[in-house]
């Protein structure tokens, strides 16, 4: 699934696995569009400072991109 190039999505986090890139924290989830089919699973790799917490399984999160990269993610009540 192509991520786009300015906007956001409003996902559901199905797992979260951290990484690191030369000492730099990064997280790759795995989700699901609120608007796209719930079988459909798209992998996005957000830094640390995109995320003003860990996310976490289960989440429902709102998340911008610019560029085609995750620059925010916003947890959605």
């Amino acid at each position: 699934m192509q991520t786009p190039m300015l906007g956001s999505w409003t996902v559901t986090v199905r797992a979260v696995r951290p990484f690191l890139i030369h000492g730099d924290l990064y997280y790759e989830l795995h989700v699901v569009r609120a608007e796209g089919p719930p079988d459909q699973v798209a992998i996005l790799r957000v830094p640390q400072h995109a995320a003003p917490q860990a996310p976490q399984e289960g989440q429902t999160l709102e998340v911008t991109f610019l560029m085609g990269q995750v620059t925010g993610t916003k947890v959605v009540s």
